[in-house]
């Protein structure tokens, strides 16, 4: 892939400057790394060579002799660094969804997400606690009104019998990978 950049950075040169270039990364850190926010890749285009195991250079067109970036299914040294870089995302909202209603029962997550695809919401982040208790979702937050709207009529039986609470949102929040 040639592109402006001298490969995959440790951070976003434009604002870290002590970023480095990364020589070399496995499909999977190349995956993660551009999902939350590394530029030079787009996620979709690693799938096909990662199933074809076909390595992937990603080098500067105007600095065409400088190293680049390999990305391969090589696995990284024990030795490595387990850290490959850093990236973000901004413009997030954090829904948190909660409540003694959701524990043991079966079809609350299913419940959530199948509400949030109707209503076209990209989910970009997940957590949930091990004891059930609160599900909380990463979104633009530019899908909150209709996130939250969604979600509170969807669960308006249990927030109506203090088994759930309405939606908890949190904006104008960052996500560090």
């Amino acid at each position: 892939i040639w592109t402006d950049v001298n490969g995959m950075f440790t951070a976003n040169p434009r604002i870290v400057k002590q970023a480095q270039p990364i020589a070399t990364i496995s499909y999977q850190e190349a995956m993660e790394l551009s999902h939350f926010g590394a530029k030079v890749l787009y996620p979709p285009t690693i799938q096909p060579v990662l199933n074809k195991n076909i390595p992937i250079w990603i080098k500067n067109t105007f600095e065409p002799k400088a190293e680049g970036t390999l990305i391969s299914n090589k696995e990284a040294s024990p030795t490595a660094n387990p850290v490959k870089g850093i990236t973000h995302i901004d413009n997030i909202a954090l829904i948190t969804l909660e409540g003694s209603g959701m524990i043991g029962v079966a079809g609350s997550s299913k419940r959530l997400f199948e509400v949030l695809s109707q209503e076209d919401v990209n989910v970009i982040f997940i957590t949930q606690a091990s004891s059930e208790h609160s599900i909380c979702i990463g979104i633009l937050n530019s899908d909150v009104e209709k996130a939250e709207n969604a979600i509170n009529t969807v669960f308006a039986n249990e927030i109506i019998q203090n088994k759930i609470d309405p939606c908890i949102v949190e904006k104008n929040l960052c996500i560090i990978a």
